[in-house]
């Protein structure tokens, strides 16, 4: 039972990085006043290119991954 919860604290800690935010913001960029104000990759492509749109994109498909991992 306690290594249940503890799965599920540690996937929603995971789930609850804003990837988008941080990657923006390393470019000096609040991505949630930017383009559409979403903070997914598809918006970070269009504002700040493909680089850091595919970091973005990758770092999401890794937080899904490892909360299947830990399940």
């Amino acid at each position: 039972m306690a290594s249940a919860v503890l799965v599920l604290v540690v996937a929603y800690l995971f789930g609850s990085v804003p990837a988008g935010v941080l990657v923006a913001r390393t470019y000096g960029v609040d991505i949630r006043r930017v383009g559409s104000g979403n903070i997914g990759a598809t918006n970070v492509l269009r504002a700040l290119g493909p680089g850091p749109a595919l970091v973005v994109a990758f770092f999401d498909v890794f937080k899904g991954g490892i909360a299947v991992l830990i399940a």
